[in-house]
């Protein structure tokens, strides 16, 4: 029998069901009791708040403290009790597991063990879908733990192994993995945080989630992917990115670790004022390289420079405020090929209304009046050898502009171009540049400089 190329473990409520439990009053009825003990959770975690109490009382009467846990956690499973048949699917669940087919799933949930089984009933999941099933039993948290993961590996199902992939929405889901890997070697283990919008992503990846998704059916794209047999250059594009570019090049290293048979990381600084290029070497593993510009030349400069540095076959640039994460190259890899270029549109735009119609509007102004009639949004892929046959340094463009430039002369050149969509996320730090009317201005400006040169390479005579 062939050993699985991973195993999934899930948690229950916000990933495969929303219980719908109603905190509030379970926060009120937890506060009446610690209130008679002297006792508040005001300003905690409900669970954090719950053990800390437990854990004080029963530091003076250890029955005590084991008479007001089983009291506080029996509020909790009231609720859960209460809520469980009337749950609903969580968005995404059922293509989750449907994409996890073939693969060992295991439910690892917080939720009461007969609570968890009615809820999952409720919406129609079978148990019988997880061969192994780690729910709360007695009146203590099961999470961040180390010991409900390693019951779900000690399983036959999990033998020889090499990946584990945890998908929780909660921080103490990643902190199991957390404590998981400092427990006992083992198989690699992987921390997918689900986060329900873009605000929650810090507090998950804090925790310590490796990935975080916004839509649960997008985990099953990291569980199953292959290692490729493509080498990726990963190019960062960096200007003032002091507080997230150490972060980016940690989030190559994963995706070049897991999925790629070669990979370097590209740190262009362009030009910053801060410690960029500092943070940047202090992250490096032997695998990042910086390149530095002595003065801010521009977004297209940097990508210039940045392919002009590239050693590996393939080659996609990605921005150091991680608004595009590497992750989203998984989607690009089944593409690629020596004649076919990989290129990215988003699914949903990172930063709003506004941003998406001044996106659109630049679209239009590039094809309209700049005549390149390609699209994109976010990144692209493509093998490096294309830079030597469109010539890197003939495209001029020193702006964002660049990139309509260089895939529209991979377009002429006979690159086929592969569509794909990927979902950003939101700067986390610092303040997005690419809607400041000075930059505005110049982006414009360059597009009417293209025009002016394209126009004229057309209209010279043919020597004779």
């Amino acid at each position: 029998m062939s050993r699985p190329p991973a195993v999934a473990i899930l948690d229950m409520d916000g990933v495969l069901v929303d219980l719908h439990l109603d905190g509030a009053d379970v926060r009120r009825e937890v506060s009446g009791i610690l209130a008679s003990e002297g006792m508040s959770v005001e300003g905690q975690g409900l669970l954090s708040g719950i053990a800390a109490a437990c854990a004080e009382v029963g530091a003076r009467d250890a029955e005590a403290g084991t008479r007001l846990a089983t009291r506080l956690w029996a509020v909790i499973d009231a609720e859960e009790t209460r809520c469980a048949p009337t749950c609903s699917i969580h968005p995404g669940a059922r293509a989750l597991l449907q994409a996890l087919s073939g693969l060992p799933v295991a439910l690892y949930t917080n939720n009461h063990h007969a609570a968890a089984l009615a809820a999952l009933r409720a919406v129609a999941i079978d148990p019988t879908r997880f061969f192994a099933i780690q729910a709360r039993e007695g009146a203590a948290s099961i999470k961040p733990a180390a010991a409900p993961v390693l019951a779900i590996l000690a399983a036959p199902e999990a033998a020889g192994v090499d990946r584990v992939f945890l998908v929780g929405d909660h921080p103490a889901d990643m902190g199991s993995v957390v404590e998981t890997r400092r427990a006992a070697p083992g198989p690699l283990l992987v921390a997918i945080g689900h986060a329900h919008s873009m605000t929650e992503v810090p507090r998950l990846e804090a925790a310590g989630a490796d990935f975080v998704v916004t839509e649960v059916s997008e985990a099953a794209d990291l569980i199953r992917a292959t290692r490729s047999l493509h080498s990726l250059s990963m190019v960062l594009l960096a200007w003032n990115e002091e507080a997230s570019v150490a972060a980016a090049v940690r989030d190559c290293r994963r995706v070049g670790r897991l999925w790629l048979t070669g990979y370097e990381i590209i740190v262009v600084d362009d030009g910053s004022s801060d410690g960029t290029a500092a943070q940047a070497e202090a992250a490096s593993e032997g695998d990042v390289r910086v390149v530095r510009h002595a003065r801010n030349l521009g977004m297209g400069a940097a990508m210039r420079s940045g392919y002009a540095a590239a050693r590996c076959d393939y080659v996609a640039h990605l921005p150091a405020d991680r608004q595009v994460r590497p992750q989203s190259l998984l989607a690009f890899l089944p593409w690629v090929a020596p004649e076919t270029t990989a290129v990215s549109t988003y699914v949903a735009p990172p930063s709003g209304e506004q941003r998406r119609l001044i996106s659109l509007a630049f679209r239009f102004v590039v094809r309209g009046l700049g005549g390149l009639r390609v699209n994109f949004a976010g990144t692209y892929v493509f093998h490096r050898r294309w830079l030597a046959t469109i010539d890197l340094a003939s495209v001029r463009s020193e702006t964002f502009l660049f990139s309509f430039e260089l895939l529209d002369r991979l377009r002429r050149a006979g690159s086929r171009f592969a569509p794909v969509t990927i979902r950003p996320f939101v700067r986390e730090v610092g303040q997005s540049r690419e809607v400041a009317l000075r930059r505005i201005v110049r982006v414009l400006g360059e597009i009417v400089r293209y025009r002016m040169r394209s126009l004229g390479h057309r209209r010279r005579p043919t020597s004779v």
